[in-house]
C-alpha cells in the first residue's frame, strides 16, 4: 500500500477550492471529484478530515497546541459529528497556508468557541457522504442507513460496513451543500472525558516541540540584546569569544520599534547553542542608552497614584448621572489597588529557526499568530509574503507569549546574513528579562449607597501601561484595557456607573498574558465589592447575589459585535462555588472564606472561586481548600476543562502570592526562577472543580479560571482581619505557610 499521509501541496490544493464562507475551507461540490487521488487510497471531503482504506482517520488541527488540549477537544467535535471510532482517530497540525487567513490563530480562549459549528459541519459532511456511499452499495435509501463508531449500518438488515471500505465510493460523490447536525442529546464523545491525544508522546519524549527541531546544516545563535528598550549598539569586541570552541562569528541586529520591538542586538553564531552562549558571555559590547529610557517601576506607581485622582483620559462607560449625586462620607467608600508587570515564564524557553535563501524564507517553530508573523516579517525584513513558508510546531506553554513574535523577526534578520538555517534559543535569563510583559496597572474605585444600603453609584478609574500603545504606537485612538467589568460589561446592578481609562507610558515591552485585562480588572472589582459589603456589615456573598440575581441579560457594545452579559449565570457560578466550599456551614476557629465571581464575556464563560484559609499567625496563612465553579456552556472534554481550571489556579496563585517584574534604570531586575518564582508543588492547594450544567453554546476555558483567584484569596484574608490591595501580596507581608509544621 502506498503512503497515505497528505502532503503540503495536496493540502493547499484542497483549501484553495474553499468557498471562502467557512473558516476551514471546504471543497466545492463541483470540484471535489477533480481532486481525487488516482490510486484512491484515501477519502478527504475537506481540508480537516482524511480517511484511508484501513479505516484510520486523520483530523488536522488548525489551532496551535500549547498544552491547552486543542489537539484533543477540536478533533472530538469532528469525530462525534461523523460518528468515528475515536480509537482510530489521530491528529496532525494543519499545514500553515492550507486554510483561510486567521484559521491558525490561537488566543483569547476562542478555539472551541470559534470553530465549534464549522468543525461539526466538517464531520457531518464526511458522515453524510459515507452514508450515501453505503446506501448506493446496498441499493437502498440513505435514510435506511445510520453511522455508528466508524461503520455504516443497514438499519433493516443490521449489516455494517467500515468507513475504510467506503473510501473509493465516497470519494466519487459530490460534497453536500447542506447537512443536518446532531442534537446535543445524541453526542457520544462530546461531554465524555478523553485524555490528551498526544499524552503518551509527551510523556515518552517523542512529541516534537520547537526546541526539539533540527534542520540539516543549521547553525546556532545566541543574542546579546540591549538591556534597555530603545538603546542602540555602539561597538563590539569579540576577541575573547574567538577562543571558544565552536564560535564562528557574530552579526548585528537593528531594532524595529512598533509593533514587536525587536531590540538592537549582537548575535553570536556557533556550531551549538552551548558554544554560542559561552562565546556571547565573552563579548565586550558598548551600548548607547538615552537617559529618558532609564525608568523605574517604583516611580511608575507613584505617578499612577497621582494621575488616578484626575479625570480619566478616556470615558469608557456611563450609566445614570453619577456626577449629580451628593455622597455622604458615612455611606461611601474609596480605595486603590495595583498590580505589577508579569512575565509569561513558559516551560519551553523561546526558540525559533529561520532560513533565507534566494529570496525565499522558511520558518520552523511555535507561533500563536502565524499570519501576523508572516506579514510583519515581510514588512520588517523586505521579503515577499508569498515567499515565506511556515512550519508550525508544538508549543511548550504559550499563555499569550507567542502571540508576540519578535524572536521570529530576530531569527530572520540573522538568517539574512548567513548561508544556512539558524536556530536561536533563549536562555532563562533572556526569557525573563526580554519578555513582552503583562502591563502594570492601578485602580481608583469609589462607591456610595443610600440609607437603606442600596447601591447608588460605582466609579472606576483604571490606569495601565497599554499594550495597544506598545504595539500600535502613541497615536492609537483608544488604548484602553477595560474589559472585565471596568466598562459596559460591569455586571453588578448599580443605577449610576462611570468608568474611565488613562494610559501611562513606560519604556518596557508589553504584551498579552493569559487573561490579560480581565484578570487585571476583576481583582479590584471583586475586592472592592467585598469591601463595600463589609463596610455595610453585610454578608459578601448575599450582597453580591442581591446585585446579580434579578438583573436581566444586557448587551455590551452595539451592532453585530455586541456581546451578551448574563448576570444570572455569573450568580450561578458564585452560588455553586460557595455551596461547594460550605460557605454557610460552621467553620473551625481561625478559618475564613473569600469568594469572587466574574464573566469572561468575549469567551462566553463564567467562573467563580471560593477559597478557605486558616490563619496560623499574623499575616501567615494556609490555603485549606479551593472550589472553582465554571459555566462554559456545553463542555467538550471534561478532562481538559478540569486541566485548564487547575492550571489556571496555579498560574493565578503564582501571580497573587509572588509574581512581579520590577524595572530599575530601564532594566528588568529579575533574571531567573530564583527571583521570578513560580508556584511550587507544595504550594498548590486541594481544589475541587464544579461544572455548572448548561446547554448553551460552548465557551472558552483557557483563561476563565484565573481572574477570581486573587480577589477570592484577598477577600478571605480580609475576613481574617487584614486586606491586601496590591499584588503580589507578599509585598504587604502576607506569607503562605505550607506543610504541617
Amino acid at each position: 500500500m502506498k503512503k497515505t499521509t497528505i502532503d503540503r501541496r495536496r493540502f493547499l490544493q484542497l483549501s484553495s477550492m474553499g468557498t471562502g464562507s467557512l473558516l476551514i475551507g471546504f471543497v466545492l461540490p463541483s470540484q471535489a471529484q477533480a481532486m481525487l487521488p488516482d490510486d484512491c487510497e484515501y477519502f478527504q471531503p475537506n481540508t480537516l478530515i482524511k480517511i484511508d482504506k484501513s479505516g484510520a482517520i486523520t483530523i488536522y488541527v488548525a489551532r496551535q497546541e500549547m498544552g491547552q488540549g486543542v489537539n484533543t477537544s477540536l478533533p472530538m467535535i469532528v469525530a462525534d459529528e461523523m460518528d468515528a471510532d475515536w480509537k482510530k482517530v489521530k491528529t496532525e497540525i494543519a499545514p500553515y497556508g492550507a486554510l483561510a487567513p486567521g484559521a491558525h490563530d490561537t488566543g483569547g480562549s476562542q478555539s472551541v468557541l470559534t470553530d465549534y459549528n464549522e468543525l461539526r459541519k466538517a464531520g457531518a459532511i464526511a458522515k453524510t457522504m459515507l452514508i450515501t456511499a453505503a446506501a448506493k452499495k446496498w441499493g437502498i435509501a440513505p435514510e435506511m442507513c445510520a453511522a455508528d463508531n466508524g461503520t455504516i449500518v443497514n438499519t433493516t438488515t443490521m449489516k455494517s460496513i467500515g468507513y475504510g471500505e467506503l473510501v473509493c465510493d465516497a470519494a466519487k460523490l459530490p460534497i453536500p451543500e447542506k447537512v443536518t447536525l446532531k442534537q446535543a442529546k445524541d453526542f457520544k464523545l462530546i461531554g465524555k472525558e478523553q485524555k490528551k491525544s498526544n499524552l503518551k508522546e509527551i510523556l515518552t519524549g517523542k512529541a516534537k516541540y520547537g526546541i526539539d527541531l533540527k534542520i540539516p546544516g543549521m547553525v546556532f545563535a545566541s543574542i546579546e540584546r540591549c538591556p534597555v528598550l530603545g538603546g542602540s549598539l555602539v561597538k563590539v569586541d569579540d576577541t575573547a569569544a574567538k577562543a571558544i570552541p565552536g564560535y564562528l562569528k557574530y552579526v548585528t541586529i537593528k531594532g524595529t520599534g512598533v509593533p514587536m520591538h525587536v531590540r538592537d542586538g549582537v548575535a553570536v553564531i556557533a556550531t551549538s547553542t552551548w558554544a554560542a552562549q559561552k562565546a556571547k558571555a565573552q563579548l565586550k559590547i558598548e551600548w548607547s542608552i538615552p537617559k529618558d529610557k532609564q525608568q523605574n517601576s517604583a516611580d511608575l506607581f507613584k505617578q499612577m497614584a497621582v494621575v488616578a485622582k484626575q479625570k480619566p483620559k478616556f470615558e469608557k462607560f456611563k450609566k445614570g448621572n453619577i456626577d449629580s449625586l451628593k455622597k455622604d462620607p458615612l455611606r461611601s467608600l474609596r480605595q486603590t489597588y495595583s498590580e505589577p508587570f508579569l512575565a509569561h515564564a513558559t516551560m519551553e524557553p523561546i526558540n525559533f529557526i529561520a532560513q533565507v535563501k534566494d529570496g525565499n524564507c522558511e520558518l520552523w517553530g511555535g507561533l500563536q499568530l502565524p499570519d501576523w508573523t508572516v506579514n510583519q516579517i515581510a514588512a520588517d525584513c523586505g521579503i515577499k509574503k508569498e515567499n515565506i513558508k511556515v512550519n508550525l510546531a508544538l508549543i511548550g506553554g504559550g499563555f499569550g507569549r507567542r502571540l508576540h513574535f519578535e524572536f521570529a523577526i530576530e531569527a530572520v534578520k540573522i538568517a539574512q546574513q548567513l548561508n544556512q538555517a539558524v536556530k536561536i534559543v533563549w536562555d532563562r535569563t533572556e526569557d525573563i528579562r526580554f519578555d513582552p510583559f503583562r502591563p502594570a496597572n492601578y485602580h481608583l474605585l469609589e462607591a456610595s449607597w443610600d440609607v437603606k444600603g442600596n447601591m447608588e453609584s460605582w466609579y472606576h478609574h483604571l490606569l495601565s501601561t497599554s499594550i495597544a500603545v506598545m504595539t500600535g504606537g502613541p497615536s492609537v485612538p483608544d488604548p484602553s484595557e477595560n474589559l472585565g467589568g471596568a466598562t459596559g460589561d460591569f455586571y453588578y446592578d448599580v443605577p449610576n456607573v462611570k468608568t474611565g481609562y488613562t494610559h501611562i507610558d513606560f519604556n518596557i515591552n508589553r504584551g498579552w498574558l493569559r487573561s490579560v485585562e480581565i484578570c487585571m480588572n476583576v481583582f479590584p472589582i471583586e475586592s472592592f465589592i467585598d469591601e463595600v459589603a463589609r463596610k455595610q456589615k453585610k454578608d459578601p456573598l448575599k450582597f453580591r447575589l442581591g446585585l446579580l440575581e434579578n438583573r436581566p441579560m444586557f448587551l455590551v457594545g452595539e451592532g453585530a459585535g455586541a456581546m451578551k452579559q448574563y448576570p444570572s449565570r455569573i450568580a450561578n457560578v458564585l452560588k455553586a462555588a460557595a455551596e461547594g466550599i460550605g460557605y454557610n456551614k460552621p467553620r473551625k476557629p481561625k478559618h475564613y472564606i473569600g469568594v469572587a465571581t466574574h464573566s469572561f464575556i468575549f469567551a462566553k464563560s463564567y467562573a467563580a472561586h471560593a477559597i478557605e484559609i486558616e490563619m496560623v499567625g499574623p499575616k501567615q496563612f494556609k490555603i485549606v481548600k479551593v472550589v472553582a465553579a465554571i459555566d462554559c456552556g456545553i463542555v467538550i472534554n471534561p478532562d481538559g476543562l478540569k486541566n485548564q481550571m487547575e492550571g489556571g489556579l496555579a498560574f493565578a496563585l503564582q501571580q497573587t502570592l509572588k509574581g512581579e517584574i520590577t524595572i530599575k534604570d530601564g532594566r528588568v531586575v529579575q533574571d531567573s526562577f530564583r527571583n521570578y518564582e513560580l508556584l511550587r508543588y507544595n504550594e498548590m492547594p486541594p481544589v475541587e472543580i464544579i461544572v455548572v450544567p448548561s446547554e448553551e453554546e460552548p465557551g472558552g476555558v483557557g483563561e476563565v479560571g484565573l481572574p477570581t483567584v486573587a480577589p477570592a484569596l484577598c477577600n478571605a484574608l480580609a475576613a481574617a482581619g487584614a486586606r491586601p490591595r496590591t499584588l503580589p501580596i507578599r509585598n504587604e507581608g502576607f506569607v503562605l505557610v505550607t506543610g504541617t509544621a
